[in-house]
């Protein structure tokens, strides 16, 4: 039976600053870092971009430099939405997934790309298309390979091979790290967004990455499942060292 076909949503979560990335970290939103001469966020809408009819918008939580994002975007030919973040320094990226689902339909489906991934757009585009086109109402890229450190968003996965935790400590034994692509709709949506708001208004959760209500839709019984990541060419860029790995991989390519 072939799976019914749903356009994605896409919502890029560019807000925050990149604090270890010093002086040009100031100055610049991650998404247009550039790596390789191209910027982060063009390798990543060519990415998007490659999916065709699997896309029904595109969506980018601006807040560090949100002009200099909005800037950039004039100068594309794609209709792309900016949502304005501006308690970015206070709320973690939590709160601009939330803001970005609170503007687009309740059931989705939604794929979700973290602003400072670098990865082979061909990759992007295989995962905006599997999440457009198969069956399963949770779905997660994960990096199944790759030697995992302190900072990996580390996933266990259940006996069904479901996600079962996630996080960068307490998570063991650990099968992959999540490289910052999901998607969702249905009733993973649903649930996600109930606990999101369950955020609102608690000093406790305004330091939660969004990955940790992933984790609590989980715990609860619904069903997140894993997209392996076809390659461990990728980077997370959250410091000079991850920028510099990031122009060598693409060099090296």
């Amino acid at each position: 039976m072939t799976p019914p076909f749903a356009p994605v949503h896409v919502v890029v979560l560019a807000a925050g600053r990149g604090s270890r990335l010093g002086r040009l970290g100031g100055e610049t939103p991650k998404w247009l870092l550039e790596v390789g001469g191209r910027t982060l966020a063009d390798r990543q809408l060519a990415g998007i971009g490659g999916a065709g009819e699997a896309v029904a918008s595109i969506s980018v939580v601006a807040g560090h430099a949100a002009s200099a994002i909005e800037d950039a975007l004039e100068m594309r030919p794609e209709d792309i939405r900016v949502v304005r973040n501006p308690e970015f320094a206070e709320l973690n990226n939590w709160w601009s997934l939330l803001r970005a689902l609170r503007e687009l339909p309740e059931d989705g489906p939604v794929v979700v790309v973290n602003a400072d991934l670098l990865a082979d757009p061909e990759h992007v585009t295989a995962f905006v298309r599997g999440a457009a086109t198969g069956d399963a109402d949770g779905l997660m890229a994960v990096d199944l390979e790759r030697r995992l450190t302190d900072e990996s968003m580390k996933v266990a996965r259940a006996g069904d091979g479901t996600l079962e935790r996630i996080g960068k400590v307490g998570v063991d034994p650990a099968a992959g790290e999540y490289i910052g692509m999901l998607m969702a709709r249905g009733s993973n949506l649903r649930a996600l967004r109930q606990v999101l708001e369950s955020f609102v208004g608690h000093e406790e959760s305004a330091n939660a990455w969004y990955e940790r209500a992933v984790g609590d839709v989980a715990a609860a019984g619904v069903p997140w499942h894993v997209w392996p990541m076809p390659s461990t060419a990728w980077v997370e860029i959250d410091d000079d060292d991850d920028l510099d790995a990031a122009n060598a991989l693409v060099g090296a390519a």
